[in-house]
């Protein structure tokens, strides 16, 4: 496979391609395409959106392999494992025909209330660099790209279109760049997609400064940069900069713009050769030169579905464990209550652009109601509160026979006899169409979809359903209309251009068939944009608290299943606060003063408070585990497997006593990043703060401890662990650098940082040495003043431990 920026092929295909044909491969032709040139048999190249999964050019697409969130991902510290998630998402990319996945994410949690936290990895460059590098060797083992992003001060959602992201350059050096530096170096990353917002003035796609001077030149980056969905701001400026790749299409600043630019001297023919040289280099490389984009379909590998769920697994934390509640021991069990509001429909992926739609979903009631009811446990459920921001996404399961149909005019929806253009079905109710679903290359233009089913109530009363839609849509139950919200103005859903939510509410009787149809009649708007998501919830006539409280008080052992879900964690914007959403406090306060034994499974891509932490037995914080959560959480409760994750961000007691707190999300048009490096356990560790869990926490099962630690030379520790325990256990032994001379040292000059860890399995009874090896960069420092990077000098405390504050050993060393 080719990996010199300039191959003979390439440069061939160059010389052949006129101005305007080297402009035409520099922006898509589609959200998910570029252009094809038909003359020099070019074809068009296919990416495709992450990193929930691959989902293909669809949102209601072939079903993907739906792996576990990005955060839950890094909490496995298990490298081994992120490389094979990596490669399951290469297959996937095989499966869905696209040559270039967009993930992974790789900013930062500066703060836990960023609203696509789940997508990222860790609050630590080191833990977020080093599995992100795996991750993406995984995928690019198989001949295609990975496309890491989003570089970068894209941390939260704030006015990530237009913010000023105003970062010192030492704090951009060592935290926020430098992920996106090791999948450059280590991981030979194919491609980089630009954020959004400004970094110190300029667009991140405008800045010549990074794109070029840092990434290209420092670096050595011989990838293609690719922009954001719509963050390309410039003609002459990106170009310039060194933006490669358009997204999406057709262009808004390229095409004749750019051609123009040439010819006015603003832009030159060699800078377009070069961004084209890039743009085909990452074809090549990928064997999209070789042939168009293949058909997208889905995969049921057996394989593939146990690796998900062992990643599902490995990335829950054990919090707490009073009196060795878990693991659960069906003996002696006859009742169990299954609570809370994300017990029956866990949310297994955050919202925004990364859903996909998963070949399966495995929830926690139905999981334990598996495992347990087979051994005569009554396994009994009661939601206790709900945390709906707005009515829930109509549930597959009340519905069969569910057809898809889309016509080329809106007209022929006003005529039963009509045939559809395209007909098929669809698992998801909250659909995207970023461009027309029948295919026609025309921009902008009229459509209309029906979606009709039959609709089975589980309960009788008085049902809600709600639209939100681009275009004007409507609800038809029993040949009737329910809900229209043509006269519903815009803004406040998909990106502002949709109309906000719109609730009607019916009687309906459980276990009677209605007829269900929902209409959309799209009209060009300009974007080319469309999207609908239809909601549903049954009615809620009784008191749900008192019933989980009476149920819990009649149990031998309850699990609360609380969190949020993805109108709660989404791109586009970040949460308020780290409470749970509604009652759930509430309801974990109450069920714990009558509950035998009290475990608290917390379902949230991002830390949140935990007021009534001593009141319960255990807690277990999950992430969005994927769409094998429900079976891998039976797995660990019951002890099937091992609770191995350690957290990769701090959890906070309050909002308040967070780093950024002070400073996010920005005023004026402005993010300052005034606490520099000091962001996550880095603050928490520097001033002395108290975390609720701190970063690198998590239990087991078994008893493993950090016996004896030695170092060997500057860059080694060898270490001790032994297992007291009758059965086999994990722990992640991890080393933490303190340089002890601290006279003239910053501010902002964090008292300790990770600099290389080992997760190592300890069997039962046994005792097992294992080596540590740090980071090459574990002491590298940037110099303001010389504007270059150099080494820490003098005494260093190497502190080994199992988080940022539980350590076992220090030892001195001199660098």
């Amino acid at each position: 496979m080719p990996s010199a920026s300039r191959s003979s092929r390439v440069e061939a295909l160059l010389d052949q391609m006129t101005l305007e044909e080297q402009v035409s491969v520099l922006a898509g032709s589609n959200m998910w395409n570029t252009v094809p040139n038909e003359r020099l048999g070019i074809p068009k190249l296919r990416v495709s959106d992450g990193p929930a999964g691959v989902r293909g050019s669809r949102f209601d697409g072939p079903a993907s392999m739906n792996i576990p969130c990005s955060t839950a991902i890094a909490a496995s510290w298990d490298m081994a494992l992120v490389r094979e998630i990596g490669e399951l998402l290469g297959r996937e990319l095989e499966a869905k025909g696209a040559r270039v996945h967009l993930a992974p994410t790789v900013n930062l949690h500066r703060t836990p209330v960023g609203g696509r936290n789940f997508e990222c990895m860790s609050e630590d460059p080191l833990l977020t660099a080093l599995t992100a590098l795996e991750y993406v060797k995984g995928v690019q083992s198989h001949g295609v790209a990975s496309c890491i992003k989003h570089l970068v001060g894209n941390d939260t959602e704030f006015e990530r279109m237009t913010i000023d992201s105003q970062i010192d350059e030492r704090t951009l050096r060592e935290m926020y760049l430098y992920p996106f530096e090791r999948s450059v170096k280590d991981a030979d990353v194919m491609s980089i997609m630009t954020s959004y917002n400004r970094i110190n003035g300029p667009y991140a796609a405008d800045s010549e400064w990074l794109l070029q001077s840092v990434v290209r030149d420092e670096w050595g980056f011989d990838g293609a940069f690719i922009s954001d969905w719509y963050g390309l701001h410039s003609t002459a400026e990106g170009v310039n900069a060194g933006l490669d790749l358009e997204m999406p299409g057709p262009t808004l600043h390229r095409g004749q713009k750019l051609i123009d630019a040439v010819n006015n001297g603003d832009v030159s023919a060699d800078v377009v050769r070069t961004r084209a040289r890039n743009v085909l280099h990452l074809m090549e490389r990928t064997g999209a030169l070789d042939a168009p984009p293949g058909p997208e379909g889905s995969r049921d590998d057996a394989q593939d579905h146990a690796t998900l769920r062992r990643a599902s697994a490995a990335g829950m934390v054990l919090l707490q464990n009073n009196n060795a509640v878990l693991p659960l021991v069906p003996t002696g069990i006859k009742t169990i209550a299954v609570l809370g509001p994300n017990a029956s429909t866990a949310t297994v992926m955050g919202g925004g652009s990364a859903h996909v739609t998963p070949t399966r979903v495995s929830h926690p009631l139905d999981a334990l109601m598996n495992r347990l009811q087979p051994l005569g446990i009554s396994v009994e459920h009661s939601a206790g509160c709900n945390i709906n921001k707005k009515l829930p996404e109509l549930d597959i399961r009340n519905l069969r026979d569910v057809h898809m149909d889309y016509f080329n005019d809106v007209e022929q929806m006003d005529n039963p006899s009509a045939v559809p253009d395209m007909a098929g079905t669809t698992g998801v109710f909250r659909l995207l169409w970023t461009g027309d679903p029948l295919g026609r290359r025309e921009p902008n233009i009229s459509f209309g979809a029906r979606m009709s089913a039959v609709f089975t109530p589980h309960v009788s009363g008085e049902w809600s359903f709600s639209l939100e839609s681009v275009a004007a849509s409507r609800i038809i139950i029993d040949g009737a209309i329910v809900l229209d919200n043509a006269d519903v103005p815009s803004g406040g859903s998909f990106f502002g251009m949709g109309k906000p939510e719109t609730i009607i509410k019916i009687a309906l009787e459980a276990e009677r068939e209605y007829s269900f149809v929902v209409e959309v009649r799209h009209t060009p708007i300009g974007s080319g944009l469309s999207g609908l998501t239809i909601g549903a919830m049954g009615p809620i006539d009784h008191d749900q608290l008192g019933e989980a409280i009476d149920l819990a008080a009649r149990s031998d052992v309850s699990v609360i299943v609380v969190g949020t879900n993805d109108d709660w964690e989404s791109e586009g914007w970040d949460r308020e606060t780290i409470d749970l959403p509604g009652k759930q406090d509430i309801l974990i306060h109450e069920v714990a003063k009558v509950s035998k034994r009290t475990i608290v499974v917390i379902n949230a891509g991002s830390p949140v408070a935990m007021p009534w932490l001593n009141e319960v037995d255990a807690v277990l914080f999950t992430w969005f585990a994927g769409q094998e959560m429900g079976d891998a959480l039976v797995d660990v409760l019951l002890g099937d497997v091992e609770p191995s994750g350690r957290l990769p961000v701090t959890m906070p007691r309050r909002m308040e006593d967070t780093p950024a707190a002070e400073h996010h999300p920005g005023r004026n048009g402005v993010a300052k990043y005034l606490e520099g490096r000091l962001i996550g356990y880095r603050w928490y560790d520097t001033i002395g703060r108290e975390p609720q869990f701190p970063f690198g926490f998590g239990l087991g099962y078994a008893d493993v401890l950090v016996t004896d630690a030695a170092s060997s030379g500057t860059h080694m520790v060898t270490t001790t662990l032994q297992n007291t325990s009758q059965r086999d256990g994990v722990q992640v032994v991890q080393v933490y650098a303190h340089l002890v001379n601290r006279d003239g040292l910053s501010n902002d000059e964090p008292f300790q940082r990770l600099v290389g860890w080992s997760r190592v399995v300890v069997p039962a009874g046994a005792s097992v040495n294992a080596v540590v090896k740090l980071d090459r960069d574990a002491y590298r420092t940037w110099d303001i003043e010389a504007s270059s990077w150099t080494q820490w000098s003098g005494d260093v405390e190497l502190r080994v431990g199992t988080s940022s504050r539980h350590m076992t050993h220090f030892l001195s060393i001199s660098v």
